[in-house]
């Protein structure tokens, strides 16, 4: 394949974050990438998109841009509220899917999603950019290390500005006829997925939920207990808070028998590490990105890994490398159904007050309304 022509449906926030690297993507690798057409109800942010990225032409309608331009992918960044229905239609032009998280409005939805585009044979990956993350694959590989024994405890917090304001500013989040729910499933899902990476899938879960800002079925706090199959305890916090100064931040520890691994950085910073005996010690942002550098494909060109510290960059790369050399793009939407199952999962127990099973949770209908 020699040249991918690319199409992107919505210019908001993650679909221009999207764009951009795309297009850092198509500079460093010439003839790879044809930036063909974008799609946005709001004419001015695809003319916005057209001028920044350089998209040949523009749609104010998705649906417009699948039938009427000859594409090889297409990167869904729309609402969540719009993801199937684009997939669906991607999916029957022949084209290779990307899809930003959360999947789908509900399991239900998303398991219909994963069988179309089966179904259809087309690539396709989920947008769970925390798995190109630096600081994570670093901190993961750490874990590798058997002389730090057993993970005992893994505390995890997740904050953001609610994002109807500040940099991440998407009005449609307040809107549940748009969006799948609150801060758990719009953007704790990424941590659910992490946490999956990192320890293999959960057991068994329970939740707590609450509504401060008043936004309906659209929750700005849950907390989550899960239990791992080798005994492991972690506590997953979710706010979303109305500190518009506050950037989004993660801090993530993790407690072995003997080692301690932290960070406050969710692609790229400082990786706080002790092992045995020693003195808590500090793996400064320069050698985190050193150490993810040596993990990446031996393919990416060097004017791309020198900006590795960007996750989407890495992300969008992979997707690209897996298209031009007939792989299969990983992770799948498949994996984007699993971390939705977590989070209805929780859903379902903050409502009911009881843990959940998770062997033989599988939703079918659409989660209740959320306070």
């Amino acid at each position: 394949m020699a040249v991918l022509r690319i199409g992107l449906l919505g210019a908001g926030v993650i679909g221009s974050a999207h764009a951009a690297v795309l297009q850092q993507i198509s500079a460093a690798m010439p003839g790879c990438l044809d930036l063909t057409a974008v799609a946005d109800p709001d004419p001015s942010a695809g003319a916005r998109a057209q001028a920044a990225f350089g998209f040949q032409r523009v749609y104010t309608e998705g649906h417009a841009l699948l039938d009427r331009e000859r594409l090889d992918a297409v990167f869904v960044c729309a609402p969540t509220a719009f993801h199937a229905a684009y997939v669906e239609h991607a999916a029957e032009r022949g084209c290779a899917i990307f899809c930003e998280k959360p999947l789908a409005m509900s399991y239900a939805e998303g398991a219909a999603m994963v069988e179309c585009v089966e179904r259809h044979a087309v690539p396709h990956q989920i947008g769970l950019v925390l798995r190109f993350s630096a600081v994570y694959n670093v901190m993961r590989s750490l874990l590798d290390n058997r002389n730090l024994g057993v993970p005992l405890a893994v505390v995890f917090r997740d904050d953001q500005v609610f994002p109807i304001r500040g940099v991440h500013s998407s009005p449609w989040r307040a809107d549940r006829a748009l969006t799948a729910g609150g801060t758990l499933i719009e953007h704790g899902v990424h941590d659910l997925d992490l946490l999956a990476w990192f320890f293999g899938p959960p057991v068994w879960l329970q939740a707590w939920q609450r509504n401060v800002a008043g936004h309906p079925g659209v929750e700005d706090y849950v907390a989550v207990e899960l239990r791992f199959a080798n005994g492991l305890q972690a506590q997953l916090v979710n706010v979303w808070h109305d500190m518009v100064q506050r950037p989004s931040n993660r801090r993530l520890e993790i407690f072995c028998q003997r080692g301690f691994l932290a960070s406050d950085a969710d692609f790229l910073g400082d990786l706080t590490c002790q092992f045995g005996d020693e003195a808590e010690g500090l793996l400064a942002a320069t050698e985190v990105l050193q150490r993810f550098q040596q993990l990446l494909p031996p393919s990416m060109p060097s004017a791309l890994r020198e900006f590795a510290g960007i996750a989407y960059l890495v992300q969008d790369f992979a997707f690209v490398e897996a298209l031009r050399n007939g792989h299969r793009p990983q992770p799948g939407l498949e994996v984007g159904l699993e971390a939705q199952r977590l989070a209805e999962a929780a859903y379902h127990s903050a409502a009911t007050g009881r843990g959940v099973e998770l062997a033989s949770y599988f939703p079918t209908t659409p989660p209740s309304a959320r306070p």
